[in-house]
């Protein structure tokens, strides 16, 4: 009885980054969420305090769902990476360069790893 080989303990570790890159991401946006809930004109709109919301707990569900890789882990990553776009593109048009930097910096990292964390064949 063998342990696990070398790429599978590979994969296993880049899984669990991921899983954690989307949990940090899912705290901050959470957090923002609910700070933005208390303020009036953040509650209609694209900025609805909502979406934000919303965005936190898929990339939370991406998190819990890559931690074990598990069926529907993929898409949800995807997903997450798309709703990051849309935090992106409202960040844009507000000219807030520094947080569509910041929002801009999950989908690259968090799509390597998801490529580098498939089992091995």
């Amino acid at each position: 009885m063998s342990g696990p080989t070398h790429e599978e303990r590979n994969a296993l570790i880049l899984r669990r980054t991921l899983s954690a890159l989307c949990w940090i991401y899912a705290f901050w946006s959470g957090l923002f969420g609910v700070l933005a809930l208390g303020l009036a004109h953040h509650t209609e709109g694209p900025y609805d305090a909502r979406l934000i919301l919303a965005h936190a707990g898929l990339l939370v569900l991406a998190g819990a769902l890559t931690w074990k890789p598990r069926r529907g882990a993929p898409a949800a990553v995807l997903l997450a990476c798309a709703g990051s776009l849309v935090f992106i593109a409202l960040d844009l048009q507000r000219r807030q360069w520094e947080t569509a930097f910041m929002d801009g910096l999950f989908i690259p990292l968090a799509l390597l790893l998801l490529i580098k964390s498939r089992r091995p064949s």
